[in-house]
């Protein structure tokens, strides 16, 4: 998340994302931990986030975002993912664990499809992708689940955006290409999903 500050009736408040429906700031719980607050605007059009927290309770459990701790209608408080995102990623990583930290994404979104939640943004998953221990740990987290939907496909999404890239390469492309279509159709099967990575292998590797 991006981090920047604003100012609150003279208190400096760390903000880490802004969006039409919400503040993300960060916080920290009375044991000192830090955690991410996503606070409703009260200009949104949406009623409330208690649907949002519904779907990370099971999103988090899959392990594809971080753990909500607390929801109500008008905030989240989750856990933190840090300022690690893959924009950042793909900017400053060794090509060794670019790599590893790319297959982390898409291992990620595989988490929201096997539970069938369908993110509205990962075809734009430079700043919805974080990595909360990066660089000892390349697991990666979805994070905004705001606009999400009863579905799969982020698979598609995060390999499409990929591929668009240029971050995967040589003739197992359009192999995976074919997949990716297969995979959307069955309902996102978890056999098709083994096939997808050993083709992915093969993609950054050529």
């Amino acid at each position: 998340m991006g981090v920047a500050e604003i100012n609150v009736g003279g208190v400096r408040v760390r903000v880490l994302g802004k969006g039409h429906a919400s503040l993300v700031v960060a916080g920290l719980t009375f044991n000192g931990q830090v955690v991410a607050v996503k606070v409703r605007r009260t200009d949104s059009k949406r009623s409330s986030l208690e649907g949002e927290g519904r779907l990370l309770e099971v999103a988090s459990r899959a392990g594809a975002s971080p753990a909500p701790l607390y929801y109500s209608k008008d905030l989240i408080v989750m856990e933190y993912v840090g300022d690690v995102s893959l924009e950042r990623v793909l900017r400053a990583s060794p090509l060794p664990l670019l790599r590893r930290s790319l297959l982390e994404a898409v291992r990620a979104a595989r988490a929201l499809d096997a539970v069938k939640i369908l993110h509205a943004e990962l075809h734009r998953p430079l700043r919805n992708v974080f990595y909360p221990r990066w660089p000892s740990s390349p697991k990666a987290v979805i994070i905004d689940l705001e606009s999400s939907s009863r579905g799969c496909g982020n698979v598609n999404k995060v390999l499409s955006f990929m591929i668009a890239k240029g971050l995967l390469r040589g003739h197992a492309v359009e192999a995976l290409r074919s997949l990716l279509r297969e995979y959307r159709l069955a309902g996102c099967p978890g056999d098709l999903y083994v096939m997808i990575e050993e083709k992915l292998d093969q993609a950054f590797t050529a």
